[in-house]
């Protein structure tokens, strides 16, 4: 079971940096309001989705890759009331089922950090309306990860795992033609316990099933330790925030001009009728 089979398995909601507090720290900062159309890419189990419809009153359309998130992510809207709000579906970032231009802000909570971060954030510019926002809280890199780090970063967290610095994040949306690109609420990494049991703990629709998934499976709490305990020792490498930028309105064609000569030729000609 990899990383994000596990996290899937799990069912959590914000194994991200910061937590559910961070999230909520960034939603202040965004500032919603109800009649925006929000698009949360790799909505995990629904549980942003869920506190925005609730505190903001927006409609959101949460996706995600695994199925699995998909259904857990249905379960919580359905039992916290929000289901006329919130839909859920399965779908792939680098390949959006949505037409350009149909949506006010993208949310996204640590998912372009194992993606081609480029071609992701191309695909939320074109679903984007013109003035719409991305949004995504991402783990950066304070200094350059020695290799032997690199190597066990991706054995906890899976190949391709690639956090950027803060500004090559920011050179990631402008490659992508997002304009006001900037960055929000930047932080260092909490030397805090294992984040996702403790998200765990505090999710109400997961804790349930907690004490039977972790006898089920003898090795998870190890599993999970693991990489917490990776971050805890290199937690001077690694900080997190907010990734903003903003689709701009499409530029005018130009008129098409027409060549001296031509000109010339036209003018010509009609003096030529004329006689």
């Amino acid at each position: 079971m990899n990383y994000f089979e596990l996290i899937a398995w799990l069912g959590i909601g914000s194994s991200h940096p910061g937590g559910f507090p961070a999230t909520r720290q960034n939603l202040a900062a965004l500032q919603l309001k109800p009649e925006d159309y929000v698009l949360d890419a790799g909505c995990g189990s629904g549980l942003t989705a869920c506190h925005v419809a609730k505190t903001i009153g927006c409609k959101i359309l949460g996706i995600d890759i695994n199925p699995l998130m998909v259904e857990k992510a249905i379960n919580r809207a359905k039992k916290e009331g929000v289901s006329h709000l919130v839909s859920f579906e399965a779908a792939d970032v680098y390949q959006l089922p949505y037409k350009d231009n149909q949506f006010d802000v993208v949310i996204a909570e640590s998912i372009t950090v194992f993606l081609d971060k480029v071609k992701v954030y191309k695909e939320f510019y074109r679903v984007l309306k013109p003035q719409g926002r991305v949004a995504d809280l991402e783990m950066a890199l304070i200094k350059d990860l020695p290799q032997d780090i690199k190597q066990q970063l991706e054995s906890c967290f899976g190949p391709g795992t690639n956090p950027l610095p803060f500004d090559q994040w920011l050179q990631s949306l402008a490659d992508a033609e997002f304009e006001e690109v900037t960055i929000i609420n930047p932080q260092p990494m909490s030397n805090s316990s294992n984040l996702v049991i403790s998200e765990l703990k505090k999710d109400w629709l997961l804790i349930k099933d907690l004490p039977m998934k972790i006898k089920n499976q003898p090795g998870l709490y190890k599993r999970l330790q693991r990489n917490a305990n990776f971050m805890k020792r290199n937690l001077s490498y690694f900080c997190f925030g907010l990734i903003i930028g903003r689709k701009p309105e499409p530029k005018p064609k130009p008129k098409p001009s027409i060549n001296r000569g031509f000109r010339g030729w036209l003018a010509k000609l009609f003096r030529r009728e004329i006689k």
